[in-house]
C-alpha cells in the first residue's frame, strides 16, 4: 500500500474500495481488472497507481480499516468475558455478512483473518491487561491465535447457516460448546 497523502488523494482511494467492492458483487474478484477499478471509479489508472500498488493492495486496505473499526468495538481497559468477546465479534460480523459472503464467494475470506491476526496483539492490549498471566510473548501469541482461529472457522460456518442464529445465540452456544469440552 502507498502513503496516504491529501484529503483529494483520500477521496479518489475511498471511490477506487467502492468501485472494488461494487464490482465484486458483479463478478469473480480473480476476472476484475484495475481498468475496470478504474473506469467503474471514473477515475484514470493513472489515480489508481498512484493510490495503490495493485488491486489486491485496495482490499489489504478496506481489511485493515475493518479490523481497526472492530478494535473500536471495545472500550480500553474493560475485561471482558469470553461470551461478550464472541457476542461482540458476531455482532460486528453480522452487519457485514454480505461482505464475509462475497469473500466466501471469493475465497478471499482468509485474506481478511491474515488481517485480522496482525491486529490481535493491539485488541488484547487495549483491552486486557493480563499480560503478565503469560509466561512469555510466545504463549500469548500461541493463545491469541488459537482463540482467533476457532471463532474464524466458527464464523467461516456460520457464514453460510441458512437460519443463522444471532450474535447472543452464537455467544451462548459457543459458551455451551467450551464448557462441554473443558
Amino acid at each position: 500500500m502507498k502513503e496516504k497523502r491529501n484529503p483529494l488523494a483520500e477521496q479518489s482511494r475511498k471511490w477506487l474500495t467502492e468501485a472494488l467492492l461494487t464490482l465484486m458483487k458483479e463478478k469473480d474478484y480473480s476476472e476484475i481488472t484495475v481498468t475496470e477499478i478504474a473506469e467503474r471509479a471514473l477515475l484514470s489508472r493513472r489515480t489508481f497507481y498512484r493510490a495503490f500498488s495493485a488491486k489486491e493492495d485496495v482490499l489489504k486496505e478496506y481489511f485493515h480499516n475493518m479490523c481497526k473499526e472492530y478494535v473500536g468495538s471495545f472500550e480500553r481497559g474493560r475485561d471482558y468475558s469470553i461470551g461478550e468477546i464472541a457476542e461482540i465479534f458476531f455482532g460486528f460480523w453480522e452487519e457485514r455478512i454480505d461482505f464475509l459472503i462475497l469473500l466466501q464467494k471469493n475465497h478471499l475470506f482468509y485474506y481478511l483473518l491474515e488481517e485480522f491476526n496482525k491486529v490481535l496483539p493491539s485488541l488484547h492490549n487495549y483491552v486486557r491487561s493480563d499480560q503478565e498471566e503469560y509466561g512469555s510473548p510466545m504463549e500469548l501469541k500461541i493463545a491469541l491465535l488459537a482463540s482467533a482461529g476457532a471463532l474464524w472457522n466458527i464464523l467461516a460456518e456460520w457464514i453460510n447457516m441458512e437460519n443463522r442464529p444471532g450474535p447472543k445465540e452464537m455467544s451462548f452456544i459457543l459458551i455451551k460448546g467450551i464448557e462441554r469440552n473443558t
